[in-house]
């Protein structure tokens, strides 16, 4: 059986963290190797990217708005 992994869905936990960037780097110094953002609109994508590389993270789910129906 594959060992399990789980990835830091940021929008939800280290919510004591005023942002994202600092929401990332707390889940890469918790140990975590990849996040999630559910809510990310607030910042700038280079941003997220930026933070998300330097919390040596990588991002597996980003929630999007939904196209139209």
């Amino acid at each position: 059986m594959a060992p399990l992994r789980f990835s830091a869905n940021v929008s939800w936990l280290f919510q004591e963290l005023p942002g994202l960037p600092e929401r990332l780097q707390a889940a890469g110094r918790a140990g975590f190797e990849a996040a999630e953002v559910a809510w990310p609109y607030a910042e700038p994508p280079q941003a997220l990217a930026s933070a998300a590389r330097a919390a040596g993270l990588r991002l597996v789910l980003i929630n999007t708005p939904r196209g139209s129906t």
